[in-house]
This record gives structure tokens, C-alpha cells and sequence, in this order.
């Protein structure tokens, strides 16, 4: 098959795919109306056919028609409703273009998908809040902003009165619809419609404290969850680098109307009504104003987001990639970034718009904004922003750098504003927030005086945000700063290039440029540590250190900066990481030199250089110098008491006791435990020690050390002579055969048994959780089962507990986008560690574990059971996540029980890629592979696939 037919088959099954739909939802309309007629036949002679012409007048016959039958039938407004939608029991959908769609497989999709075939069914039931009265005590009046717009609006009614949208009758019904509330509506242009074009706003927030937004129950509202523009970056920046000769393309598809198609139940139309030119006007969508408006339409772009997104182009013809596609949602606007291989971006316009018209019904796809196809282009505009797809890069338009620039200035220059100005300002700085990430902070500064404001209310600018004012003017003044920005920049998926330490004290400040070779070392007056003490807030050691990171930023900016688009990305190794990107200080310089900042976290312990160039003023600090001559020896002190911590703690201890065997073996042989010559001879010696150790050990019992132990105790040795002899032992052919005997004559290391659900279950049966020890016991071991956890992570080793131990702080139930939560709600459970034991630098992760359906095994429940535990037993919340006074016991015995080698084998068994399993267990290695034991079960159709 050639590609041409393959798309012209494509093509019309799509087509005859749209046009099915087409017809049987004009059969279902009909029907509606037909059976509407025939109910209104019992009341009055017969329904005109309205066919004016004129669209900006309302169609008043009809109008005039449905009043009747609702007087003289005396229905009430949900049997009205239902009539009037064609509802019956053995049909109940209120949008006729909406079905119910199949449950998938998988339980977070399927919960999904459930949610919105109960919006299909019956439509949307909003929970209301206690406050809310049974009839509405002031009905308000329209905002007068419409009287500029009356023709529009009656284009706007007309045509959602034609598509079953509204319901209009006369405003005398509120008399016997008493339940109605009305709220004011008001008007918004369409960007660049020159006021032709115009969107109606139920302003559903009014009146304050008695609107119908003040009524609803948002707590039970369906979360929300939309891909940022950074997204979008980081899914052209995969492509460029997957394939950095091919073509890329964007495609944005648009839902027509995105709230009108979600219906609202019968029982709660009453609550979203207007008023306009004596006619009552009942919104039987979700309208476009109210609150629970973009979360009850999230569940349709999520349903069109997996779709799109589960779908992938055939591998006939689908060259380069043909995995599945990348989707890309933000409310209703789909963006698609596709490699241009073969039928792929074909097959992915195809895609995107079945989705669209499976979920939302055929009238769903903007033919106005909808790309038929993806045109062969490197520019796009999508989410505001310009999108070179061949440079890779993001821009702001010009015209918005401007429209932004002359509103701050219209609001600096001015006297007082209303709201509205204010939010036009906002409107025009996300973009700049979007772009520059230290806006951020300043744009929610802003945010936060917006809500200070009362309806009607004109307020003067206080000076803190006329502060916050004039810096986005500064920001706006480097706009070609703003422009081809990189999307791997843009996205955060830059790795950073140069790594800067930075620390201070209450007696000055350090930064290390290691790749330049330079520092910076800054003392406090006596003035300025004075002013430490008096004001606390603006001068605490977080400022401090915000302080020597901009110091180091205005320094080495001009030496980090780089011609070309690839900008430099510098890190900060900082305690106050939230302050690097929120900087004021440092917006300008990252602007003017073209530079990425970000931030790390280092423990206190591992920033020692930093830490001593800080605090070297100090009197009492061990590299305290009073003649400044003397840089050498403090230098050569400061390398002196870094080479002392190149070892970790618990490192050190173990090669500090073979070293002392080593010389009590030396001393029982005759000959030094300094090695001074690298051959032969020193590898013969190290060569006896270890035959010793196999066969004796340094032990009461005199039994031989293990091939692993022997490895470990010749490194320790080595180390201490490449520490304090200068020496560099390399193994000598000789050596490395002595070696492989002893492995081959080691006993074989002995696997445990692999823990198994089966084995939990068993030791549930056996644990009374009545007995807050006994069901932290429990709750402790599932925790560790599904997250991987090492002993040293969770428990006591020794009479000592790492500093990386998990935190009753760091662990918490999140929702569906990962936000803390509430046990009920809870989906996942989320927990951080601080660091690890092969976590040489203490980045720390976070590792999150969704519901596992089971009723006893699951880690949601894990914490539920952790969390009860403590509570009984009177444990603090910021402390160990499994400790306390009565914890030593629980510790010996799951000390000797669990470890995480033994917990991969039941997710390895699940045929979890190996990535998966290396990060959730944040192995460095792939050690674990080389654990799991084989069960007779794994066997089961090996022999059928062998033949």
C-alpha cells in the first residue's frame, strides 16, 4: 500500500466517522424536538416554525410559545427542563451529543472516565454550601457595560437558544419558579475582534457573600490539571535532541465552546440564570463565570488528553518515531509537537480531532482555530507565546512586550483604578512571569493587592507595588532578552554547567568558583553585624547567604557569559535555595549576561570551604588568621582538613579498623604496615594479609573473612597509604589471581527468601494493630515493602539514626496532582528523603506510591496505620517517621527481617522496566538485578516458548 492511499483510507474513515455522528445527532435532535411539540400540543395550539434571518434579534415567538407551555402546564422548572431536552428513563442524557464511554483498564483512568459518564448520564450536580438560601433575597441588575454591546448579546442568546444551550421565557415565570437566582452579566471584547466579537461573562461572583460562586462546594469540585508552557519546551527539546536533523511540527487544536457542552442536572439549572430585556434566560451548560466551570470541563480534556495520547501512528509508515503521540492540554487548547516522519503528523491531526468529537460530540473541533493539518512551518503561535520549532526557542510577541510596557506606565502615571485595570496589568505580565521565572514572586505580589479590591472600588497603587512596578519595567526593557529564549532553558531540562558554593556567617560571606579557580571573601563591619541583632527578619542568615550569591553573580556574570544561544547555567550550592530564583538582585544580571540560575541544597557538613572562607574572621574558628600574609598556610590548612572528610562518617570507622588489622598483622610478620615501594613486593605483602584474612579472620573464632569483606579491608589499606604515604597500589597480575582463588573458594553468598504479598498477609494475621507499637510494626514494614527503603533509611542502626532517616514531616497523602491532602481524598502517598548513604551530596528525593486496590496491602493505608500509631502512642509529628521511646524494640526486629534488595524481587516479578525499579529504589548501580530469586511461577511458559 502506497502512502498516499493509506491516507486517503484514513482520511475517509475519519470522515465517515464524523458524518455518522453528524446524522445521528441531528436524528436525536429532532426526536427532542418533535416530542417537545407533542407535550406542547396538550397546552396550546402548536409550536411556530421561527426561521428569521436576523440573527441579533431574539427569536420571540418561540420564546412567547415555551411561556405558554410552561404557565398552562404549571410544570415545574426540572420537569420543564427535561421536556424540553428530550430526557426519558430509558434515555436520561441531557446533551444528546454526549455518550458514555468505555471503561479502561487501568484504575486511574478508569476513575476517571467513571466521573464523566455520570456527567454524561445525568449532568452535572453541583454540592452547595449550608449557607445557601432556598430563594434568592435580591436579584441584581446586569451590569451596564452592556449597553454598548446589546446587538452582539443578542447574537450571542440567539445562537445559544438555537443550540439548546438556553432556555428563555418570560421574566413573569419567576413567579412560579420562585427558586431561580439571577446573577448580573457583563461583557469582554475578543482579543483583536475591534468589539465585532464579544464574550458574555455570568458573573456568577456577584453579589459578594450571596453569589452562586460563594454557595458551591469547591472541596468536592474534580481536581484540575493542565500541561504549562514549560511542557511544551521540554517536549521540543526531547524531539531536537532525539532527532536534531529531523523537521518539527505543531498543531493546535481548539475545543469550539468548551463549557457549553457540559450539561447541568435538571435539579440545579435553577441556580444559573440571567436577566435581559424583560426575559429570563437559564444557562443549562456550564457557564462560563462559574467556578466549577473548568473543573467539571478538566475531566473531558483529561479523557482527550489520554486518548490522543494512548493513540500512535501505524509503523508502516511512520519512519523515525513511532511511539505514541505527545499531547500537551491546557484547559481546552491541545498543542502537539510531532517529528514530521512519514504519516506521523498526518495520522496525529486525525487523532486529535477523534478525540475531540469521541468525548465531546461532533461539533466540538474549532474549525476557526483548529489546524486542518500541521503546516510546514518553524514559527507558531500557541499559549500566547511565539514557538520556533527548527531554532528551538520561545518568544514573547512584540506586541504584548509593548501592551504591557503601557499599561504599567498608564497605572505608575495615574492616581487611582478600578479592578479591572489592575487585572488588565496581571493579563499582560503572565507572559513575562511565564518567561522569567524571578517575576514569579513580584506577579504574586501583585496577585495579592488584586484581591484587596471591592467591587466598584478605585484604589491609588501603595509603594510597594509601585516597586514591584518599575522592576518589571527594568525586566521590560531588555526585551530582546525576552525573545528566542531556548527551550531547554525555558523548561528547566538544561543540566548545569557551572557549580558555584556560596555560604555566610554572622562575620561574612564565601563564594568558590572552582572552574575559574576563584573566591570571594567578604567581612561584616562592626556596624553591619550590629544591625544583624535589631533587625532579624531583613538580615537573617538566609539573607546573608542570598547576599554572597549575589555578590558572586555581579562578579564572575561577564566571565560566564556566552555568545552563541547556549547559555550558561550556573548553580548555586546554597542552604536558602528558594531565594536564587526569586531574586530581585539577581534578575538583572541573569538578563543582562543571558544566564540560568538554580539552586541546590548541601548540607553543612559538605560545604566546608565555603563555610570556612565565611567564617574565618572568627576568633574562635579553627582556621582563624590574624596576618593576612599567611593565605598559604590557610590554604594549605583548609586542603589539609578536606582530605580529613573526603570519607564518609560511616566509611571512615570501617577503613579505620581493617587499617589497625593490617597493622597488628604487619607487627606479627616483622616488616612495617608503610609500604613504601609500588611492585611486587608490596602486593606480595598485601597479598599474605589477605590469604590471612580468608583463612583466620580477625575474629574470637577464628573464622575466615568472606571474598567482599577481603576486597573492602585491602581498599581500607590502600586508602590509608594513598592518604598518608602518597602511594597509588595497583593490583599486580599476581595479586589479582590470588584474588579470584579466594572468590572461587568463598562460600556462595546465601540469598533470603524474597518477601511476597503472601508472606505480608501472613504476618498481618499474626500482628495485633490494636497495640499502637504492634500496628506501627505493620504500618512501618508496608511503608518499606513499596517504597524500597534501606534499613538506615527508616531505622536505627545501632544506638545511632542517620541523618537522612525519614521524617513523619516529609511523608504525606497526596491527591492526583501530587498536592498534600487529607487521608480521605488521598490517592498516593509521597514521601522525601533527605539524603542516602550513596547519596554523596544530599540532593535528597521524593518518591510517591498510588493505591494499590488491595484492602491490607497498601501504602496508602500504611500511612494511615503509621499515623494512628503515633497518635496512640503520643509521638511528636516532626520526629522520626518510625522512633520514639518504645521504638527499639520495633527496630531490632525489622532490622533482622527486611532490607530493600529483597522488595524488588515481587516489583521485578511485575515486569517493571528496570529504570523504574532503579529509581524507586534509587539504586546507583544495577546491584539489584543480581538478587531476585527465581520462582517455579516465572517458569510456567518458558518450556511452551521454546518450542
Amino acid at each position: 500500500m502506497s502512502v498516499s492511499s493509506f491516507c486517503r483510507g484514513r482520511q475517509r474513515n475519519y470522515d465517515n466517522f464524523i458524518q455518522t455522528q453528524r446524522a445521528i445527532l441531528q436524528t436525536s435532535t429532532q426526536d427532542r424536538h418533535h416530542n417537545f411539540i407533542s407535550i406542547a400540543r396538550r397546552w396550546v395550539l402548536g409550536l411556530a416554525d421561527t426561521r428569521n434571518s436576523q440573527e441579533d434579534i431574539l427569536d420571540h415567538t418561540r420564546i412567547k410559545t415555551d411561556s405558554a407551555v410552561a404557565r398552562r402546564s404549571g410544570m415545574k422548572l426540572p420537569e420543564f427542563v427535561r421536556a424540553l431536552r428530550g430526557q426519558t428513563a430509558q434515555d436520561g442524557r441531557p446533551n444528546k451529543a454526549l455518550y458514555e464511554l468505555p471503561l479502561p483498564s487501568d484504575p486511574q483512568s478508569r476513575e476517571l472516565t467513571q466521573a464523566w459518564n455520570r456527567v454524561v448520564k445525568v449532568g452535572v450536580q453541583p454540592q452547595w454550601t449550608s449557607a445557601k438560601p432556598n430563594h434568592q433575597r435580591l436579584r441584581p441588575r446586569n451590569h451596564s457595560d452592556i449597553d454598548r454591546y446589546l446587538p452582539q448579546i443578542r447574537r450571542h442568546i440567539r445562537k445559544g437558544h438555537r443550540e439548546g444551550r438556553y432556555l428563555i421565557v418570560e421574566a413573569e415565570l419567576l413567579s412560579q419558579w420562585p427558586e431561580v437566582f439571577v446573577s448580573p452579566i457583563g461583557v469582554v471584547e475578543k482579543s483583536s475582534s475591534n468589539g465585532a466579537d464579544i464574550r458574555v461573562i455570568n458573573d456568577y461572583a456577584y453579589p459578594e457573600r450571596a453569589s452562586v460562586n460563594e454557595y458551591t462546594d469547591i472541596s468536592v469540585l474534580p481536581p484540575i490539571s493542565y500541561n504549562p508552557p514549560a511542557d511544551i519546551a521540554r517536549r521540543l527539546y526531547q524531539l531536537r535532541q532525539a532527532f536534531p536533523v529531523a523537521v518539527i511540527l505543531m498543531m493546535v487544536g481548539d475545543v469550539a465552546g468548551a463549557f457549553r457542552h457540559i450539561p447541568i442536572h435538571e435539579n440545579h439549572v435553577h441556580m444559573f440564570a440571567f436577566m435581559f430585556e424583560n426575559y429570563l434566560v437559564i444557562d443549562l451548560s456550564c457557564g462560563f463565570g462559574w467556578c466549577g466551570s473548568p473543573a467539571y470541563y478538566a475531566l473531558a480534556g483529561k479523557i482527550i488528553h489520554s486518548l490522543y495520547g494512548s493513540s500512535r501512528p501505524d509503523p508502516r509508515f511512520s519512519g523515525l518515531d513511532r511511539s505514541c503521540f505527545g499531547p500537551n492540554t491546557w484547559c481546552d487548547d491541545h498543542t502537539c509537537v510531532e517529528v514530521d516522519t512519514g504519516t506521523r503528523c498526518f495520522e496525529a491531526n486525525l487523532s486529535l480531532r477523534r478525540a475531540m468529537s469521541t468525548v465531546l460530540g461532533p461539533e466540538a473541533i474549532n474549525e476557526e482555530t483548529f489546524t486542518r493539518c500541521y503546516h510546514k512551518s518553524s514559527r507558531y503561535f500557541a499559549l500566547g507565546l511565539l514557538w520556533d520549532t527548527t531554532r528551538g526557542c520561545v518568544s514573547i510577541p512584540i506586541e504584548k512586550i509593548e501592551k504591557a510596557r503601557h499599561r504599567i506606565h498608564a497605572v505608575l502615571n495615574g492616581s487611582s483604578f478600578p479592578v479591572s485595570v489592575i487585572r488588565q496589568v496581571l493579563g499582560s505580565l503572565r507572559y513575562i512571569a511565564t518567561c522569567f521565572p524571578p517575576a514569579r514572586a513580584f506577579y504574586q505580589n501583585l496577585q495579592a493587592f488584586e484581591t484587596t479590591f471591592r467591587r466598584f472600588e478605585k484604589r491609588s497603587v501603595p509603594p510597594d507595588v509601585v516597586d514591584d512596578l518599575r522592576w518589571f519595567l527594568e525586566v521590560l526593557a531588555l526585551e530582546d532578552k525576552l525573545n528566542s529564549i531556548p527551550v531547554e532553558y525555558f523548561s528547566n531540562a538544561a543540566e548545569p554547567s557551572i557549580f558555584i558554593y556560596v555560604d555566610a556567617s554572622d562575620t561574612g560571606l564565601c563564594a568558590l568558583e572552582p572552574r575559574l579557580k576563584q573566591y570571594i571573601r567578604g567581612e561584616f563591619s562592626e556596624e553591619t553585624r550590629q544591625n544583624f541583632s535589631v533587625s532579624k527578619a531583613e538580615n537573617s542568615i538566609n539573607v546573608r547567604e542570598l547576599m554572597s550569591a549575589v555578590l558572586a553573580a555581579l562578579h564572575w556574570g561577564p566571565m560566564w557569559a556566552n555568545s552563541d544561544r547556549h547559555r550558561s547555567h550556573i548553580c548555586f550550592y546554597i542552604d536558602n535555595t528558594s531565594a536564587v530564583s526569586k531574586s530581585k538582585q539577581l534578575a538583572p544580571v541573569k538578563f543582562q549576561y543571558s544566564l540560568v540560575f538554580s539552586a541546590a541544597h548541601i548540607p553543612g557538613e559538605e560545604n566546608v570551604m565555603a563555610d570556612a572562607g565565611s567564617r574565618a574572621w572568627s576568633t574562635d574558628h579553627r582556621l582563624y588568621r590574624t596576618n593576612s600574609s599567611t593565605l598559604r598556610q590557610f590554604l594549605e590548612s583548609m586542603g589539609e582538613f578536606l582530605r580529613n572528610v573526603a570519607l564518609a562518617e560511616s566509611t571512615s570507622s570501617k577503613y579505620q579498623s581493617a587499617w589497625n588489622q593490617w597493622c597488628e598483622f604487619s607487627r606479627a610478620i616483622g616488616w612495617s604496615p608503610w609500604l613504601r615501594a609500588v611492585g611486587r613486593a608490596s602486593n606480595r605483602k598485601l597479598g599474605c594479609f589477605a590469604v590471612y584474612c580468608w583463612k583466620c579472620g580477625f575474629n574470637r573464632a577464628q573464622q575466615g573473612n568472606s571474598y567482599d569483606t577481603i576486597k573492602l579491608k585491602i581498599a581500607a589499606v590502600r586508602w590509608f597509604l594513598r592518604r598518608f604515604a602518597d602511594i597509588e597500589l595497583s593490583d599486580t597480575p599476581e595479586f589479582t589471581i590470588l584474588l579470584q582463588g579466594i572468590k572461587r573458594l568463598s562460600a556462595p553468598t546465601r540469598k533470603m527468601q524474597p518477601i511476597s504479598p503472601a508472606f505480608l498477609r501472613l504476618l498481618f494475621r499474626s500482628i495485633d494493630i490494636s497495640q499502637p507499637q504492634r500496628r506501627l510494626l505493620w504500618g512501618s514494614v508496608l511503608l518499606a515493602y513499596f517504597f524500597l527503603l534501606r534499613r538506615s533509611e527508616y531505622l536505627k542502626n545501632g544506638s545511632k539514626r542517620s541523618f537522612y532517616c525519614l521524617k513523619s514531616a516529609n511523608v504525606f497523602f497526596s491527591d492526583e496532582q501530587g498536592r498534600e491532602t487529607t487521608p480521605d481524598p488521598a490517592v498516593s502517598v509521597t514521601l522525601g528523603l533527605e539524603g542516602a548513604k550513596n547519596d554523596q551530596y544530599g540532593r535528597g528525593a521524593y518518591r510517591t506510591m498510588h493505591k494499590s486496590g488491595d484492602n491490607v496491602i497498601c501504602p496508602v493505608k500504611a500511612l494511615i496505620h503509621i499515623q494512628a500509631a503515633r497518635r496512640a502512642s503520643g509521638q511528636a509529628n516532626n520526629g522520626p517517621q518510625v522512633g520514639g521511646s518504645n521504638s527499639e524494640r520495633t527496630n531490632c526486629e525489622l532490622l533482622d527481617t527486611f532490607n530493600s534488595y529483597r522488595r524488588c524481587h515481587r516489583i521485578a516479578k511485575c515486569n517493571a522496566d528496570h529504570l523504574s525499579i532503579k529509581l524507586l529504589g534509587r539504586w546507583v548501580s544495577n546491584c539489584y538485578q543480581a538478587y531476585p530469586a527465581q520462582s517455579a511461577s516465572a517458569t510456567a511458559t518458558l518450556s511452551k516458548r521454546m518450542v
